[in-house]
Parts: C-alpha cells; structure tokens; sequence
C-alpha cells in the first residue's frame, strides 16, 4: 500500500478481511467443488450420444442419464448458492467495516491533510472506492475461482480421454496470452488518470448541484458552468483513448480462447477414423474442448477490474494511518491566553501568501486584521484555527506550540467561525450542541443572545427543536451564519477566530454583537476579519496586512495618524456608509 500505515500496521487485505477468513475460505471450497459438478453433465451428455448410437431402444438408459443430469444440476444450484451466499455475506461485513473505520479516522485526521481532499475526492474514497471490494469478494471470489478451476477440471478430463487432444486445446493459450498483454499494457497509468478524471468530475457535479438554485436563477444549465463541460470533455477524451487501446486486444483474446476448435475437431475425426476414439469421446472432446478456455474470459475481466480495486483501496488507505488522538494528561488552556506568531510564512503551490509574520496576540484582547483582498488575513486565522500548518515559523498559545496540540486540544482551545455556516440534517438543538453535547438551557440562550439569534429562535413554532437540512434550507443565510456563531460561542473556547463571521449583520447588530461577546467573555482572547472598520474601532489592536506581508500595528487613532493605508480603507468604508442612492441638494450637504 505504498508505505502507508493504519495505526501502525501496513492496511493489507488481512486487515481488510479479519473475521471474515473462513466465510471466503468456505466460498472457495464450495466454488471448487462446484466447478468440478458443472462438468459432469457435459460427461453424462457423451454418455447419452454413446446410448443413441449404439443401442436401438435407449429409452430407460437416456432417463437415467437424464435424472443424474438433473442432480448435478441442482447439486451445482446447491453448491453456487451456498458459495454466493457466504461471499456476500463477507462481503457486506468488510464494507461496513471498512466505512466504519473509514469514517471513524476521518474524524481523526489532521485538518490541514483533511483540507487539502476535494469533495469530488472524499466521495470516491468512501463511496465508490469502498464499493468496489463488494465486486471483488462477493462476485470475484466465486467467480474467478470457478473459472480458473474449470478449465483444470477439463484439461484433467481430456487428459484421461487422450493426451495429444488435451494439448491440442491448449495450443491457443499462448497467443491469447500475448493478446492479453497487449490489452493491459500501460492498464496502471490509464486506470491513475482515469481515477483523477473521476474524481474532478464527481467535484464539479456537486459543485453544480450545491448551486443549482444560482444557475436556476440565472437561466444557466450545465452547459453553462465552465469546470463541469471542461470535466465532462476531459472524461470523455480519456475514456474513447481506453476504448481505442483495449478493444482490440480484448477482441483478439476473446476470438483465440474459442480458436482451438479449428485443431481440436480434425485432430478428433482422424483420431476417430483410426480407431483410437470412440464417437462418445469425440463428442465429448468437443464439447470441452470448445468451451474449456471460455472461462478465462472472466478471469482477464477481473485482471483489469483488480487494478481498479487495488487502485482504490491505495487512495483511502491513507485514511486509515491515523491513530486515534489520545488525550493523555494533556491540559486545556484555561483563562486569558496569549497567542504568538514566530516568524511565520504560508505558500499556496509555491506561491507566497504570508511572508516572516511576528505578531502577538494580548491575552483578553481584540486583535482585528485588517488589509485589501488577497492580503493573507484569512490564511493567519485558518492557521491559528489549526486548517493550515505553516511553511516554517510556529503559532504558539500560551508558550506552547500549537502543531505540538492534540486536536482534541486544540478544538477546545481556538474556536473559528467563517462566512460559511454548514448546518447538519435534524434538529437546531442538535447542531448547537455538536461541541458541547451537556450544555444547560441557560448557556445555549446565552450563546444565541450574543450571536444576535435568540429573538428569532424563540419565535420558531418549535424553537430549539425546530427540525433543518443539511443545508439549513428552512433559515435565511443570516440565520444559519448566526446559529454557525452560537455554535462555536456555546464550546466557550479561551480563543475565538472570526473570519467574516458577522457578514449578515448590518452596523448595529453588529456593534451589538461585539459588545454582548466582550460582556459575556471578557477574557477571551479575539482575533477577528470584519468588513465594516467602525464595528471594531475600539479594538485594543489593530494589525494591517497587504501582500502578506504585516505593515502596521496599534490602536484605531495611532493608524490613521501614520497609515495612508489604513487611512484609506476609513475614508471608504465611511463613504460606503454614508452613501444615499437619493440625490442630494446642496442645502442637506451643507447641512449634514
């Protein structure tokens, strides 16, 4: 699995399969005996066309054959479906097993790795990545036993009939063999970029359909959207240059396993005319013979699925390395905590966002990041928030480093808020109470006061029990950014990071959310994005960023004295706030 590890341990198949080793050891047996079972009607058929030849009543003799034809029969139905059964059964065990422990270290692992997998990505790994062992154990273990073991049990057959005919129906193997190679050349890549197609694909289909109201609104379809026509266009180029490669081996390799034929049945008839085959044998050498090599047609299907399969468990086998975050004696931070960031730097694919970052935050005090777009104000919180591990330099809280932090440690240490609030299906109860599951009544309506959002809670038909969506459909977007801020006030970390958390507010919820907060927690320690200055004047600093780089730091007052910078930015948030649609006479500008 490329030198990946599940808590410690390389995650193989026997990982996968625990537990279920004798269900598949059982599907095996019983595929075996069965491949074996199938021939015998073949047999019994050769004995039937002796009978008519040779006998002039063979009635009670073809019945006979019949009725044993019949047993075998249903001794195979028997035999496949117990086979079957055991499969499936193991199967669905591994798949809810593995999603299980999928799922559980999801939790487990590190923001910053987490951050950087698509949606598209995450869908493939535990959906259709997992999926595809199901094929592999339930069908493929039967199956491709069956169809390795049949022609074996034939060859053994033909064998025992004559030697030289049983070599004879072997003689195509080679050539299909070198089809086979030609077919599967270069699968590994192909299957790679096949993945990556799949799974830009899936990313821009859910981000279609997450804005499906926007495009509807505009009158936009699918054509529309540039990263889905640019997905689909690229799948549909790799896919035709697959098709182009394989075909033809995989038809050559299909005409060669039945081409023994042309051998076999001359080979039989002189054989015949020298006495040294009976016409019974003849038959049945044909009959075997025939369709012994059929069955590997199954097995090359499988060849390539596997590379599939094992494809798939490579790319959420990453998944499963982290160890579960042992909490230990490890002390949450308590009180006002100070936050330090050393020398730090961030880069995005090589290019740099934040370049050699000194800044301290005071313990129970408003930092407020200020800076025109692109500057790294959210890249400085979404890395005190523990999504984003610096390049070099070190965040440190309290004099400890931040990278040295459980993630349990951190949650309860830095609570981080952005513009985007993610509501989960069930109740508006449930979903405050995700990072503190014991919280009391009072507490909750406390966090919902602060957040601007109590008046409107209480006036829902079931309050605090009202049911949502996943997408908090039934809430406005202010409404669902409001309960997202409770949420994280409700876990009263010492830290709080707000990334544009209070866009849905207008000057004066806004003014009146940063008062209740300071009331409510006045040691917590803030480090806040807002878009309106005046909300946040009166912060104890005030930290400018441009190009990543950190120009000026100090109180409201200092910076418009010595920044033209951030003298800037308050001229035009005031004019923005004074701005009229209405024209204006000269007396009212005078006057104002």
């Amino acid at each position: 699995m490329g030198g990946e590890h599940y808590g410690g341990q390389r995650p193989t198949w026997r990982w996968l399969l625990r537990g279920q080793g004798w269900r598949l050891g059982g599907a095996v047996v019983t595929a075996v005996l069965a491949a074996g079972v199938e021939l015998l009607p073949f047999v019994l058929l050769a004995q039937a066309v002796g009978l008519v030849l040779l006998e002039q009543a063979p009635s009670i003799g073809l019945l006979q054959l019949a009725g044993w034809m019949t047993l075998c029969v249903l001794l195979k139905y028997v035999l496949y479906t117990f086979a079957y059964y055991l499969s499936h059964v193991a199967a669905y065990r591994v798949l809810f097993n593995t999603r299980r422990a999928l799922v559980r270290h999801l939790s487990w692992a590190p923001l910053p790795w987490l951050s950087r997998l698509s949606s598209g990505e995450l869908k493939q790994r535990l959906i259709q990545d997992v999926e595809r062992m199901e094929q592999f154990i339930a069908h493929h273990s039967v199956e491709c036993v069956a169809a390795l073991l049949s022609p074996l049990w034939a060859l053994a057959l033909l064998c025992f009939v004559d030697w030289r005919l049983a070599l004879c129906a072997l003689l195509p193997v080679p050539l299909a063999l070198l089809a086979q190679w030609w077919m599967m050349r270069g699968l590994e890549g192909r299957l790679r970029e096949y993945a990556g197609a799949v799974d830009d694909l899936d990313g821009a289909i859910l981000e279609y359909l997450r804005n499906a109201l926007l495009m509807k609104a505009f009158r936009q379809d699918s054509r529309s959207f540039k990263r889905m026509r640019e997905a689909l266009a690229h799948y549909r180029r790799l896919i035709g240059r697959m098709i182009a490669l394989s075909v033809p081996g995989w038809s050559a390799f299909t005409v060669l396993l039945g081409a023994n034929v042309i051998i076999l049945f001359p080979m039989g008839l002189w054989l015949h005319a020298r006495g040294e085959l009976d016409l019974a044998s003849l038959v049945l050498v044909l009959i075997l013979g025939t369709g012994m090599l059929r069955p590997l047609l199954r097995v090359a299907r499988f060849s390539s699925q596997i590379q599939e399969i094992i494809g798939g468990v490579r790319r959420f086998a990453p998944l499963l390395q982290w160890p579960q975050p042992v909490g230990g004696d490890e002390q949450v931070p308590q009180g006002a905590l100070e936050v330090r960031f050393e020398d730090l730097c961030f880069s995005y694919d090589e290019q740099p966002v934040l370049s050699h970052i000194d800044l301290c935050l005071p313990a129970g005090q408003m930092t407020v990041l200020i800076g025109p777009s692109g500057s790294g104000k959210s890249t400085l919180a979404w890395l005190l928030g523990g999504l984003l591990e610096a390049g070099a330099g070190q965040v440190s809280i309290a004099g400890r480093p931040l990278a040295g932090m459980s993630d349990v440690t951190r949650a309860a240490t830095v609570g981080l808020v952005s513009q985007e609030a993610f509501l989960f299906q069930g109740s508006l109860l449930d979903n405050l109470l995700i990072g503190r599951p014991d919280a009391s009544e009072e507490q909750i309506f406390t966090a919902l006061r602060v957040a601007q959002a109590e008046d409107f809670v209480r006036a829902l038909p079931q309050g605090l029990h009202t049911q949502l969506d996943e997408r908090g459909v039934r809430l406005s977007g202010g409404e669902r950014q409001r309960i997202g801020l409770a949420r994280v006030l409700l876990a009263e970390t010492p830290i709080l990071v707000l990334d544009e958390a209070t866009a849905f507010a207008d000057s004066r919820t806004e003014q009146r959310f940063y008062r209740d907060l300071r009331q409510a927690w006045p040691d917590k320690t803030l480090l806040v994005i807002a878009h309106r200055l005046s909300s946040v004047r009166d912060a104890e600093q005030i930290v400018l960023l441009d190009h990543g780089v950190l120009i000026d730091r100090g109180r409201h007052q200092q910076l418009l004295e010595r920044s033209p910078l951030y003298a800037q930015q308050w001229q035009r948030q005031f004019e923005t706030d004074q701005w009229s649609i209405r024209n204006r006479s000269p007396q009212h500008a005078v006057a104002d």
